[in-house]
């Protein structure tokens, strides 16, 4: 959260990736750092027991929303 509301203050668009359960936590760091309108790209919980196929597919659906953020303005 730290790196992405630092470079999104500075003018460069981010993507930061979490999985559902750090929502709330992701939430709390980016209101304490002055950034209450930072939005993440939210992934289902839990990522680390899935194959590097079911990675690849989460990857699959959201690769839009990543490059939209990446791109945006």
């Amino acid at each position: 959260m730290h790196d992405g509301v630092f470079f999104e203050d500075q003018g460069l668009p981010t993507a930061t990736v979490i999985s559902a359960e750090f929502v709330k936590a992701a939430r709390a760091q980016a209101e304490a750092l002055g950034a209450r309108q930072y939005q993440t790209v939210v992934l289902p919980h839990p990522i680390q027991p899935l194959t590097r196929e079911e990675v690849r597919a989460l990857a699959d659906k959201a690769i839009d929303e990543v490059l939209a953020r990446l791109t945006k303005g």
